[in-house]
């Protein structure tokens, strides 16, 4: 057996916000399907997301705890075999601005962890009283470092995603039609929402994003699009042209992974929220996009219940998908041949919202190329990629030292 063929499993059973939530959490073998439950927090909560350093995965949501606050975010350290960390981040003196709030995502630099979601404390130096709002930290093991007053754009709403690419995180939320995208290089951050908002029309609350070696995949709310670091290619049209459920993509797009070959988009009801919505499933390659919806349909696209697709990962020799259809959590592992239906598994789930691979990523930021085989819409970013390194040429002053 693989000692890498795993993928980490989280969600929770009982309703999103009402009484009675419990977070669930999973090691599943993908060899022997085998379930290894494990406890992240001992009270009611839910498990959001997480990410995997190399060494540990950081996984975390909210959970309840016995401060004034009735619940805080919480991180959990695991080595795939054991518990390394637990607890409250109120264990932190400097998580006040995420009291009553939650961990939605967590990717790592090499260096340390970026965490990103939801904080109901105070956010000096913007108010004195709790208010809700985006938060944002670092966390490199020992030492929490919040960083919520200097999201760009402040507002009421919950940064649901963020990634790295081994130069600077991509990092992205919003609510409903509200985005918000910036990076973060460690040191400073550049909001990138108008400059997304002007390329996709529907550009809405981000709820997933991916790099893979050359570009960053960003989906949510109505829309999908592609960036290279310079510029902003849509691909709303061609996915919702792809899918056969008409107007599937504008819903949401939650989830994406990539193989080292081709991609893994899944969406349908944004996460956390209670609108009707049809699960969807398709892969993006060199070729396009592939609608795979049919082969999930009985399960998780029937025509009446509300469902969704809410993570999908790339295992060493599969992708596993993850949702919810009428509360109900699903499972399913994909070999790129079959589907198998793995939803006994999570039976005591009523939604999977995060799944884990280890999976070694490819961090190293390259530039363009004339034409990416990878990515189809490269000659598009590219002319706009050679106007911008002409507009900084002739912004050039040239000196002769004779």
């Amino acid at each position: 057996m693989s000692d890498s063929n795993y993928v980490m499993v989280g969600g929770q059973n009982g309703t999103w916000f009402e009484s009675g939530q419990a977070p669930r959490l999973e090691k599943v073998d993908l060899d022997d399907y085998s379930v290894t439950p494990l406890t992240p927090v001992p009270g009611g909560g839910t498990v959001w997301g997480g990410g995997w350093n190399g060494s540990q995965w950081l996984i975390s949501g909210w959970g309840e705890d016995d401060g004034a606050n009735g619940s805080n975010p919480y991180i959990y350290l695991y080595d795939g075999r054991s518990q390394v960390l637990g607890g409250s981040v109120d264990q932190y003196e400097a998580e006040s601005s995420w009291r009553g709030g939650d961990i939605f995502a967590a990717s790592y630099s090499g260096k340390e962890w970026l965490l990103s979601g939801l904080g109901s404390g105070v956010l000096p130096p913007l108010r004195s009283q709790p208010n809700n709002h985006m938060s944002l930290s670092t966390f490199d093991g020992h030492d929490f470092t919040d960083l919520s007053d200097s999201i760009p754009r402040q507002r009421d709403a919950i940064l649901y995603t963020n990634a790295w690419n081994g130069q600077y995180w991509l990092v992205g939320g919003g609510y409903g039609d509200d985005g918000v995208l910036f990076s973060f290089d460690g040191v400073s951050m550049v909001d990138l929402t108008a400059q997304i908002a002007q390329a996709v029309p529907s550009f809405g609350s981000v709820q997933s994003i991916a790099w893979n070696g050359y570009y960053w995949l960003i989906g949510g709310v109505n829309f999908l699009a592609a960036y290279d670091g310079y510029a902003f290619a849509d691909l709303t049209n061609k996915l919702d042209s792809a899918l056969t459920q008409s107007g599937a993509c504008c819903t949401s797009v939650n989830a994406m992974a990539w193989n080292g070959a081709e991609w893994m988009l899944g969406g349908g009801t944004p996460v956390a929220q209670t609108d009707y919505g049809q699960a969807w499933l398709a892969t993006y390659s060199s070729t396009g996009f592939v609608d795979l919806t049919p082969e999930i349909k009985p399960l998780a696209t029937d025509s009446i219940p509300n469902s969704s697709i809410l993570d999908v990962a790339a295992a060493p020799n599969s992708w596993v998908i993850g949702g919810y259809l009428s509360n109900r959590a699903f499972l399913y592992e994909y070999t790129g041949k079959s589907f198998t239906n793995l939803s006994d598994l999570v039976s005591n789930f009523a939604y999977v919202n995060w799944i884990g691979a280890e999976r070694a990523q490819n961090n190293s930021q390259r530039s363009p190329s004339a034409h990416n085989h990878a990515f189809p819409e490269s000659r598009m970013i590219m002319s706009q990629y050679k106007e911008w390194v002409a507009d900084r040429l002739r912004s050039f002053e040239i000196y002769r030292f004779d």
